[in-house]
């Protein structure tokens, strides 16, 4: 039998589907229909207006709660979430430290310097963390430069998308955030993926949150939402923040269906997760003893692995496992890129192993 647990939530889908694609659980345009309904009938969501009341200020203080900040404020992307934080942190002082590899910094169309006319000073090419040093080098510069243009803010994401989910560890996270409170510059953290990493380190999450300003998570990456992010700070810097929300088109008329699936999920989510943690380790060591795959696991990462059939055809292999009741995404010419959610607890690892053994031959 699958563990049972707090927080467990009733799948409106398949309850023995095990789904390797994504970080959350997966719903087809139907699943979520069913799933609004059921949580409409059985309790109180309530409509907001503009993104603000109902089911939307409900789910910022459930959010608040479980990041342990003051408060917290819904967005309708992460891409929002991410700029509007460094903007308000970063006031007039235009220059906002980032990782080169990171998602504001590649994947918003330069929207904070587009819109915001922000400067992100990209370090660390192709690594998840830079250092000390290196943002000492960079304030050092900008102080001896003739034109005074100063730093502002530091952002740093972890898990880093680009890297498949590789994590800042939490002891550089502290040092770089003594060092940055010790120069008055914000702090903000791009968390979208900040709850697995919980999971896998097994440090609470406010051990993350404490060290930073403002935090972001996105909704529909585990908690699948429809769409949707949370930013989370101080009440003196959000209370307002509706206003440039509004301002860059970000206020929703109604975003309580995206409020509703999220609060459903947000609730023992960490548990359940932990729970699936524990199934894809144990599920991985029986699958090196089988002798059948090649694993890779990225190194300082969280939830993302390669499985290579080291016999068989691939597709063959997908094909079988979905008749199984286990899915996995497309296979890439090294092998299958899997991702751990909480779809995993769902069935025990040796029940799963068995499935993916049977599935080579």
């Amino acid at each position: 039998m699958a563990t049972t647990f707090a927080g467990e939530v009733t799948p409106v889908s398949n309850p023995r589907l095990v789904d390797f694609t994504g970080d959350g659980v997966p719903h087809s345009p139907a699943e979520y229909a069913a799933l609004l309904t059921r949580l409409t009938a059985s309790g109180p969501v309530t409509t907001d207006e503009y993104s603000r009341g109902g089911a939307v200020a409900a789910l910022e203080e459930q959010f608040a709660r479980l990041l342990g900040k003051e408060a917290a404020i819904f967005m309708p992307s992460g891409t929002l979430a991410n700029h509007l934080a460094v903007r308000a942190l970063a006031r007039d002082r235009r220059r906002v430290i980032v990782q080169e590899i990171s998602h504001l910094y590649n994947d918003c169309g330069d929207c904070a310097q587009e819109l915001s006319q922000l400067n992100l000073v990209p370090l660390a090419p192709g690594r998840a963390t830079f250092t000390r040093d290196d943002v000492t080098r960079v304030l050092e510069r900008t102080a001896s430069g003739r034109v005074a243009a100063a730093v502002g803010a530091v952002s740093i994401e972890s898990p880093v998308r680009r890297l498949r989910g590789e994590v800042v560890g939490l002891d550089e996270m502290r040092a770089l955030s003594a060092f940055a409170r010790q120069r008055g510059l914000g702090l903000h953290l791009d968390g979208a993926r900040l709850f697995i990493a919980a999971a896998y380190s097994g440090h609470p999450l406010t051990e993350y949150t404490s060290l930073f300003d403002t935090v972001y998570v996105s909704l529909w990456k585990c908690f699948n939402s429809g769409s949707g992010a949370i930013l989370a700070g101080p009440r003196a810097l959000l209370s307002e923040m509706h206003h440039p929300r509004r301002m860059f088109g970000g206020a929703l008329w109604n975003a309580w269906p995206f409020a509703a699936v999220a609060s459903h999920y947000a609730e023992g989510y960490l548990e359940r997760l932990t729970a699936a943690v524990r199934t894809a380790q144990l599920l991985l060591q029986e699958l090196v003893a089988a002798g059948s795959f090649e694993l890779t696991q990225i190194p300082n990462g969280t939830n993302v692995f390669r499985l290579k059939l080291l016999r068989g055809e691939p597709e063959t292999f997908r094909e079988r496992l979905r008749a199984r009741e286990i899915v996995l995404p497309p296979p890439e010419p090294d092998g299958f890129w899997l991702r751990v959610n909480e779809t995993l607890a769902r069935r025990p690892p040796d029940e799963l192993a068995g499935a993916l053994r049977t599935s080579v031959a």
